[in-house]
């Protein structure tokens, strides 16, 4: 027996007899959908704007002084000379610092960013656990749709095909809806 087949008769044993029965009731919530309309996505896409346009700011007054730096360098020293190499290493420490200023604060912001995106994956999480208790629904499923500006290349499109998780379902067991505006309405009276 291969281990597929191992695997597709497990599975039918646990599940077989449920759904041989129809006693399980299945939703789908479209996970981008909520994720888009969920105003902490705002809130917190915002905040990473703004920390990105002041570390831009910073990286380019960084930049702008090791130009300065460069441009004094050539107008006020001969080359050769013991001042000319101690700029030049001066200027040298100087664009190390910002290579390492823009690495090691790109992966804080690459954290921070990680971090809040699984924030909200886990708040939308509790919000599906709970309406699919509360309406006595044992699987949730994540239902995406084909943007509606699907790409030209053939490679792309077949790419968000093989991607898609549900083909098919009834508008009626969609819970899209509800879960965003109980997260709305609960992130809004958090804040």
């Amino acid at each position: 027996m291969t281990r597929r087949s191992f695997y597709v008769i497990a599975f039918s044993v646990a599940v077989g007899p449920q759904l041989a029965h129809g006693d399980t009731k299945a939703a789908v919530v479209n996970v981008a959908g909520v994720s888009e309309k969920y105003a902490k996505t705002a809130d917190l896409e915002a905040q990473f704007d703004a920390v990105r346009r002041k570390l831009n700011q910073e990286r380019d007054a960084m930049k702008e002084k090791i130009e300065k730096a460069n441009r004094s360098l050539q107008e006020e020293l001969k080359p050769g000379t013991d001042e000319f190499r101690a700029r030049r290493k001066q200027i040298a420490l100087m664009e190390a610092e910002l290579q390492w200023f823009v690495e090691s604060e790109g992966q804080k912001v690459e954290k921070g960013l990680a971090e809040s995106l699984r924030s909200i994956y886990a708040d939308i999480q509790v919000v599906v656990r709970e309406i699919a208790q509360e309406k006595g629904v044992d699987i949730v499923l994540a239902a995406d749709q084909l943007p509606a500006e699907t790409p030209d290349s053939a490679n792309q499109v077949r790419q968000h095909i093989l991607l898609q998780k549900v083909l098919f379902w009834n508008p009626s067991v969609d819970l899209t809806d509800e879960v965003v505006t109980r997260l709305n309405t609960r992130y809004k009276t958090s804040a």
